[in-house]
Parts: structure tokens; C-alpha cells; sequence
């Protein structure tokens, strides 16, 4: 036998002088099938109706209070209290917000305080609509069994769609509770679930790929090739290369701002958003010679506008790129099938970021290029490398110490 879990539910309505009420209890025992357990919920419904009622009495609207205990007798004990507080006209309006009117409500909120940008506010409502199954309960009538069965639906889905719902719940119950909304959190022992699809880190490309690569989209024609040499060469994020407008690049001072991106938006509608991923991401970079050179023959007449509008002077999706970057990888075997990593269209900016490493450059430079928030992003994401290349560079300190006849011994 599962966990009990006992609900009161009290109805009340207002007494006359002149009427005498009628008090009923209504047990009933509900056995619920879980995944390898029974489950009880006692269901005690206190209703004060009148037994005789005037017949143009203005219906008072009916009021509900839950209880929770582990035990029946803790739950006939609020039983008593709660009909105490109900004759004392101390019983509560309910408060019957559901977890999509709440989590709406906050998102909004959140966008109105510019807390968040147009790109976190659309994705924390696709998120939201993921929530079907569940969004239309009441805070206060939700159980935390219910939502570990909705996250157990939901166990093959992605980390990351994992975490963002995780996270959003946590939000609404916490805010369910500091409204009062709940006196209890569902959430509060409800730990993160983890995904049972098998995390597979993006590689950077090898230099033999890399070298193959740049040899076919040139030697080819590539639909959205000048965006992949550019984000190979650059480290830039494909929705910021495709919302780069002429007067974003300065070849006086040779360098590229970057201060917005291409995002997909509510109903898959995309647009233009007038900032970039994170703050960290508005940024400006220095180009080089060759850099120059490739940018003016991408830009070619143009005066102003995108660079690299689509042939109906449309926006480029980075969906549309993904494409065109998996069937060229494919289709001329360019892969090394040996080297273990999944590949796809970051996997140009991590190519950038794995040679400027292999280089020698210092994190936080990296840091800035990339526009991470953090340093320990950049750590994070490229340890592996950045272990790799710190033997090689102590190996280097090592030799010209001991060059210079400087030894411990």
C-alpha cells in the first residue's frame, strides 16, 4: 500500500437567523492504480446546506477549504477545526488560480519588468504550452504524486526541456506559496529528473574535417556556405550571422557589432529580436585581413539592410542552415566516424573556440569572443581542450626552466 494521502474538502454557506441548517458528511474511499502500488485518498466532504430555503433566497456561492494529513485522524482533527472556523465566519474565500494562470501571469510579469528579453519570454511560453496535461488543475488541488507522473511521461524528452520545466514549476509553487495561494508545495521534494536520452557532447570539428569542409563549400555550391565559413571563422551564433545588417560592420575599424539575433517566436514566427541570447552576447569583434575580404564579397553592392537575406529578402533560419550544413557533411563524407562527439551546427562555433584554444588563448579572451556570461561556461563547455592544451604549456614552462638552469634539485 502506497503512501495515504487524506483530503477534506468543506463546502459551507452563510446560515440564516430564521433557518435551521442541516450538517452532512460524505466519506467515500477511492482506491487510485499507480505505477507498482495501491494509492487511498479519503474524500470527507462537509456541506452546511438548509434544510428549508426561501424560494427567491439569493444562493451564497459555495466555498472550499482542503486538508492533508498522513492519517485519518489527523485529517478529522482539521475536520473539526475547519467547521469551528466556517461557523465563526472565519472560512476563506478558495482561490481556485490553475498553474497556466499563475505561470502566464508571471512570465508577463516578467517581460513587463524587461527581466527577461522577447527570445527567454517565447521560449518560457512554448514550455508553458508543454504543460498541457497538467496546466488547468488548481494550485491548491494538485498533488505532488501527480506532477512526479507528469515528469515520468515526459523522462524522454531532452535534459534541457527537463530542466526548463523543472524550473518553471519551482517559480509558480514558489509564488503560489508567498501569495498563499497553497499552504503546502507540491514541488518541495520533487527532485530534478534526469532524461533518459543519452547526453552526447557537441565536438568540434577535427582540422582534417575542417580543412575538407572549407575545400567543398568553396569549391561548391553550398546553399548558406558564406554563414558557415563565417561562423567557423568567428565563433558567432548562427542567429546572430543572420541578422547582421551592413552598418553592423565597421571595416575602418575592422570589427563586427553584434547586438541582436534571429529567434523563432510564438507559432513558430520569426523575426529579428533586438538583442542577443544573453547580455554577454552584445558585443563587438575584431576581424582580420582575410575576414575583410570574404565579408565585402558577402556584402557586395549592397548599401544597407541584412546581409544575408534568403532570395525573397526573408530572414535565414538557423533550421534552414542546420539543413544544408547536415546534408553537406553527408553527402561528402567529410566526418571521421572514429572521432566520438555529436556534430551539428554549433559545432562550427565550437571548431573556432577549440583552435583558438589549441593556439594558446588565454580563457577570458575566449570569454569575450564568444560572449559567454561566465568564464566557467567557457571552461565548462571546452575543459576537455583546455586540459589537453595546459600539459602542453606546462611542458613548454618546464623545458624553458629548465633552459635557463632554474630546478627544484
Amino acid at each position: 500500500m502506497g503512501k495515504e494521502r487524506f483530503l477534506l474538502t468543506q463546502k459551507a454557506q452563510n446560515q440564516s437567523q430564521n433557518v435551521r441548517n442541516l450538517i452532512m458528511v460524505t466519506v467515500q474511499f477511492i482506491m487510485l492504480k499507480a505505477e507498482n502500488a495501491m494509492q487511498g485518498k479519503l474524500l470527507l466532504i462537509l456541506t452546511e446546506r438548509k434544510s428549508v430555503r426561501p424560494p427567491m433566497a439569493k444562493q451564497k456561492k459555495k466555498r472550499e477549504k482542503p486538508a492533508y494529513g498522513k492519517t485519518e485522524r489527523i485529517v478529522k482533527n482539521k475536520l473539526l477545526e475547519y467547521r469551528i472556523q466556517a461557523k465563526a465566519g472565519l472560512f476563506d474565500e478558495v482561490d481556485n488560480t490553475t498553474i497556466y494562470e499563475l505561470a502566464e501571469k508571471l512570465i508577463e510579469e516578467q517581460f513587463a519588468l524587461n527581466e527577461i528579453k522577447q527570445t527567454s519570454y517565447d521560449r518560457k511560453n512554448e514550455t508553458l504550452k508543454t504543460l498541457s496535461p497538467i496546466y488547468d488543475i488548481a494550485l491548491r488541488e494538485i498533488t505532488e504524486d501527480e506532477i512526479k507522473r507528469f515528469f515520468i511521461s515526459k523522462i524522454s524528452y531532452s535534459q534541457s526541456y527537463l530542466d526548463k520545466v523543472y524550473q518553471l514549476l519551482k517559480v509558480v509553487f514558489n509564488e503560489g506559496m508567498r501569495k498563499k495561494i497553497i499552504s503546502e508545495n507540491p514541488m518541495q521534494n520533487i527532485r530534478k529528473p534526469k532524461s533518459k536520452q543519452e547526453l552526447v557532447k557537441v565536438r568540434a570539428l577535427t582540422v582534417d574535417e575542417q580543412k575538407k569542409l572549407i575545400d567543398i563549400v568553396k569549391s561548391e555550391d553550398i546553399c548558406y556556405s558564406e554563414q558557415m565559413l563565417l561562423s567557423m571563422f568567428t565563433g558567432m551564433r548562427m542567429g546572430e550571422i543572420n541578422a547582421l545588417e551592413v552598418k553592423d560592420i565597421n571595416f575602418n575599424d575592422r570589427t563586427i557589432k553584434i547586438c541582436k539575433t534571429v529567434s523563432r517566436g510564438l507559432n513558430g514566427k520569426t523575426y529579428i529580436s533586438g538583442s542577443t541570447k544573453t547580455k554577454a552576447g552584445m558585443r563587438t569583434i575584431y576581424f582580420n585581413d582575410d575576414i575583410a575580404d570574404f565579408l565585402k564579397q558577402c556584402i557586395g553592392d549592397k548599401k544597407d539592410g541584412l546581409i544575408f537575406a534568403s532570395s525573397v529578402d526573408k530572414l535565414v533560419t538557423t533550421n534552414q542552415v542546420n539543413y544544408q550544413y547536415a546534408n553537406t557533411l553527408k553527402k561528402y563524407d567529410i566526418l571521421d566516424k572514429s572521432v566520438y562527439g555529436r556534430v551539428d551546427l554549433h559545432s562550427l562555433r565550437h571548431t573556432y573556440a577549440t583552435r583558438c584554444i589549441e593556439s594558446g588563448m588565454p580563457a577570458k579572451v575566449l570569454q569575450n569572443l564568444l560572449g559567454h556570461t561566465d568564464i566557467r561556461i567557457t571552461l565548462d563547455t571546452y575543459c576537455d581542450v583546455f586540459q589537453k592544451y595546459s600539459s602542453e604549456n606546462l611542458a613548454i614552462a618546464d623545458s624553458y626552466m629548465k633552459k635557463n638552469n632554474i630546478t627544484i634539485v
